[in-house]
């Protein structure tokens, strides 16, 4: 059974460093992360769905792909780790 994007973050948050308020800003606002994941995914392998790109990580890549991904989505949409999450 595959495992999603989604699914992996929260079982490896802790060894990415997500923590607390920058973890529930994520939460917040995982479809922009969920979105940008995707596409990397694509730009990986397009011949692949993008739930077998991600079960073919290794942890370590993973953790690399997803901090990658969520550092540019945080700049993307503002997030300084300061302030508290603001939900629409």
């Amino acid at each position: 059974m595959s495992e999603t994007w989604r699914e992996r973050l929260s079982r490896r948050r802790l060894e990415i460093g997500l923590e607390g308020p920058e973890y529930d800003y994520i939460q917040g606002y995982i479809e922009f992360y969920c979105s940008e994941a995707d596409r990397r995914c694509k730009e990986i392998d397009m011949n692949k769905t993008v739930d077998e790109v991600i079960d073919s990580m290794k942890n370590e890549d993973f953790d690399r792909f997803t901090r990658s991904v969520i550092n540019f989505v945080h700049k993307k949409q503002g997030y300084d780790g300061q302030a508290p999450a603001q939900m629409a």
